[in-house]
């Protein structure tokens, strides 16, 4: 009897810690970490890296899937960007990454992912704001500094692959 007890409870105890551990995999570290963003300073960024990003990838050819969901200026101008210089850009929504994260490991995909991943990152310290850009295996990332109520690229971008 005494064994069952001990056994339900650590049954229970890895319950708790399962929850836990996926609890963790659910909240993601992208997004924008900018409290109140300025959309103007958004929209700046958000035109610089889509500028690099047409001097990196073919438009009519490249289709993005973002990593995340997008809820901040930067993201929607990065977006709307995106489209309007002709590449497919597929939003994730909040379903779709909980379906990632919790599809069985033996089940094969009723249909293979075309496109590369995209996610970023819109951080800031002081006066200066940092964008980092992981598309598949790259990792794109510039500083911008604001001066006189303008932001400016304060430096060249940085890649890594």
């Amino acid at each position: 009897m005494m064994n069952k007890m001990i056994t339900a409870s650590n049954a229970v105890f890895i319950l708790v810690l399962v929850l836990l551990l996926l609890d963790g995999c659910v909240s993601q570290p992208y997004g924008n970490f900018i409290q109140n963003p300025s959309t103007t300073y958004s929209k700046v960024m958000a035109d610089d890296v889509t500028a690099q990003i047409v001097r990196l990838y073919p438009a009519a050819n490249t289709q993005f899937n973002l990593r995340h969901v997008v809820s901040d200026p930067f993201g929607h101008a990065l977006i709307e960007n995106l489209r309007l210089e002709g590449f497919a850009v597929q939003e994730a929504t909040q379903q779709s990454i909980q379906q990632q994260i919790f599809a069985a490991p033996n089940q094969p995909d009723t249909e293979p992912q075309k496109g590369l991943p995209l996610s970023y990152v819109v951080d800031q310290s002081g006066d200066l704001y940092h964008v980092k850009l992981m598309i598949d295996d790259m990792r794109l990332t510039r500083a911008f500094s604001v001066q006189a109520d303008s932001i400016n690229p304060a430096g060249l971008w940085v890649r890594k692959e």
